[in-house]
Order: structure tokens, then sequence, then C-alpha cells
């Protein structure tokens, strides 16, 4: 993700893209890396950076449900591995702290091992509790032209930052997840409904030149999942 005056492409984390050449080479790399057939595996062909890998033949890993959390045979890297993309199943619905968290700091970009193929993959619900939570903090109506006040910063990229921690702080006291991939950088939310071992919603919520609120459908950035063990026991 592009940070201060940027339009949105991916979060500023290792793991997520921080310009747009890694961005670039993870959305192509992915769709176009992997070449393992109908079963090419998220674990050589549909992580990002790049998609170079992905030569598995036979697509053995989409039977064992390689995403964290997704339903046996459903697992990224099983029947969409020939895009090099992560199909797998939404996630566990049991939380592992057992209640709404942030994301982890620190999850290094081979670790964030399932995404989403476009930006349009995503959970209409979250896309909905993302837009209600923005229309409260700010008493805009949703899709309107709604400036960003109120929020500490001396200019439109700490103001953003400042934005980012309300709603996600919102969206954790309605028991979701969310967070920032990493915090005081990141220039999009992350947020989950199926916890931190399940997806990963990416949402780019403010525009830098404003600023101003981005809403859904046009805030939406597609999905992750991580290595489970980064996840709070």
């Amino acid at each position: 993700m592009l940070t201060a005056g940027g339009l949105v492409v991916l979060a500023a984390h290792p793991g997520c893209g921080s310009d747009d050449a890694v961005a670039a080479g993870k959305d192509a790399g992915a769709l176009d890396g992997a070449q393992g057939g109908s079963g090419g595996s998220v674990a050589t062909g549909g992580a990002w950076p790049g998609g170079t890998a992905g030569t598995a033949p036979d697509g053995s890993a989409g039977s064992g449900g390689g995403a964290p959390g997704g339903s046996a045979g459903t697992a990224a890297g099983g029947a969409g591995g020939s895009g090099g993309c992560s199909t797998g199943g939404a996630g566990s619905t049991v939380c592992g702290t057992g209640g709404p968290c942030q994301f982890p700091q620190g999850v290094p970009d081979e670790h964030f091992i399932g995404q989403a193929c476009t930006y349009q993959d995503t959970d209409p619900s979250v896309d909905s509790a993302v837009n209600a939570v923005m229309a409260s903090l700010t008493g805009c109506g949703v899709g309107s032209d709604c400036p960003i006040t109120g929020y500490p910063g001396s200019n439109a990229y700490e103001v953003c930052q400042s934005w980012f921690n309300a709603v996600t702080a919102a969206l954790r006291a309605q028991g979701y997840c969310a967070g920032l991939h990493e915090v005081g950088h990141t220039d999009e939310i992350a947020v989950s409904n199926t916890c931190c071992e399940g997806r990963w919603y990416g949402y780019h919520v403010c525009n830098y030149g404003g600023p101003k609120v981005v809403w859904n459908p046009g805030a939406r950035r597609g999905w992750w999942t991580i290595t489970p063990s980064y996840c709070a026991p």
C-alpha cells in the first residue's frame, strides 16, 4: 500500500506490498506464477511476492486444506491453483483469543499464505459493517463526499492514521477482529469476522487528498490469511 498522498494499492507492511512495484509483483505474480494446474499449493505458488514458484503438478495441496482454517478440500491452492490465487475456505469461526483481536504485528512476507484473486472477493456483511461504523463516526451518509474532521494530526497522513485507529477500535467493539498490518504506516485497515486465523479483509478507507472517507465498495482490497502461529493462543 502507498502511504501519504497515494491512491491505495496494498498495506505498507513488507508482507502486503510496500510500493507499486511490490504490489504489482504480488498481484501479477499471484495470478500468473503458479504452474500447478488445478492444485498448485499456496505455500509455493499462491503466496506473494512474485508467484515465481507454484510448480506442484499434481494438485496434492488441494485435498489437504492448506489455508489456515480452510475447509478440507477447499483450501488455498486447490481448485484455484491454475491462477495462483487462494480459493480456500473462509477459516475458523473460533477465535484463538476468545474474542476481538488486532492484526498481529511483524508478520513477514512469506507468512501471508493466502490471498484473494480480486478486490471483489469479499464478504458483503463485513463491507457493510465497515461502512456503518464510518457513517456513525462521521455522521455522513454512506457513499457521500465526507471530509474526515476532528481526528488528530498535522497533515493528511497523520489524520488518516488516527482515522484508521478509530474505525478499527469501533469494529473491535462490535466483536470483529480489526487493525493495521503495520501500525503507523499501513494505508488501509484489516478486518476479520472469522478471527485471526481466518480471512482478513482489507479496506482503504481514507483518501489522503482530503482527507476524506472512502466507502465500500470502492474501499475493498481483497483479503489475506496468515500463518496461524502469529495469532495469540
